[in-house]
């Protein structure tokens, strides 16, 4: 297990707890202590010898260097051996690294549910790759995924991810505005969650990250937008997801829009927040305490 952050840990504890061989890689050695498995101070001697490489990290330029660079997985893995990237990245990453890696079986196979999903095994997985590799790598990510599905070839499940993450930004994003005319209005938080949940406006965005804080004590706004999902990392996706829309000619306008506010809160400070930081009051920048 190539990761071992907020999504990677509780995955790899997972895999240790049915039964599986685990050893864990991460650029902070105390993460590696944590899982208090099999370490390796690279991916590449983290791969020597492995039947499955799992990689969850943070960026396109972290999954690059952990598979392509010098001692990244290409380097340390046996033929054969399957490498599944869980991390969320663009298609055209995905696609580099299967053809950049002939001997391996790779597939990309981003996850969807947050840390609370990593914690509870019941992401959703959207797997991209051959048959033949997904039907190897399928009873691995049943340990961790409540829904695992193969949606076509290598960048299928990456697209996929982005299409996702297109409607959780921009729907938090409509969320945080409508909260703030309600606010304006002088509507009281917990009767407009009440109306929104029951009504047409209702969806899992808003049940889990209501921005107004006290309404709900689950919800990252009634602990300091302590993230489940970084602000920051939103935008990263919600980016990825509009040049994908450019790559095909297509115009995203939501998309434009959620973005430059994301980008907008990051500037202000927020981008280590939970992305229903995004939330402003009134006209100050300012997200709600």
């Amino acid at each position: 297990m190539v990761g071992l952050g907020t999504m990677g840990l509780p995955m790899a504890r997972h895999f240790i707890a049915a039964g599986h061989d685990v050893v864990g890689c991460d650029l902070d050695p105390s993460r590696v202590e944590a899982l208090g498995a099999g370490a390796a101070s690279t991916a590449a001697e983290a791969a020597a010898g492995a039947d499955a490489v799992l990689l969850s990290l943070p960026s396109p330029a972290a999954v690059e260097d952990a598979v392509l660079g010098a001692d990244g997985v290409r380097a340390g893995a046996t033929s054969g051996a399957l490498l599944a990237d869980l991390s969320t990245g663009p298609p055209a990453l995905a696609r580099r690294l299967a053809a950049e890696c002939p001997a391996l079986d790779v597939l990309d196979a981003p996850v969807s549910g947050g840390p609370r999903g990593a914690e509870e095994a019941s992401l959703t997985v959207m797997v991209g790759g051959s048959e033949d590799a997904f039907a190897r790598v399928a009873p691995l990510l049943d340990v961790v995924g409540a829904l695992v599905v193969r949606v076509g070839g290598h960048g299928a499940g990456q697209a996929a991810k982005l299409c996702n993450n297109l409607v959780a930004g921009a729907t938090m994003a409509a969320v945080a505005e409508a909260c703030a005319l309600a606010v304006a209005e002088g509507i009281d938080p917990g009767t407009l969650y009440r109306v929104l949940t029951a009504s047409t406006g209702d969806s899992r965005v808003l049940r889990t990250r209501f921005p107004l804080p006290g309404v709900d004590p689950a919800h990252p706004s009634s602990h300091g937008f302590a993230p489940l999902f970084a602000l920051g990392l939103m935008a990263k996706d919600v980016g990825l997801a509009l040049e994908l829309a450019e790559r095909h000619a297509l115009d995203a306008p939501v998309a434009s829009a959620a973005l430059e506010r994301y980008r907008a809160a990051a500037r202000e400070g927020r981008g280590g927040l939970d992305y229903s930081a995004v939330y402003r009051r009134g006209d100050g920048g300012e997200a709600s305490d």
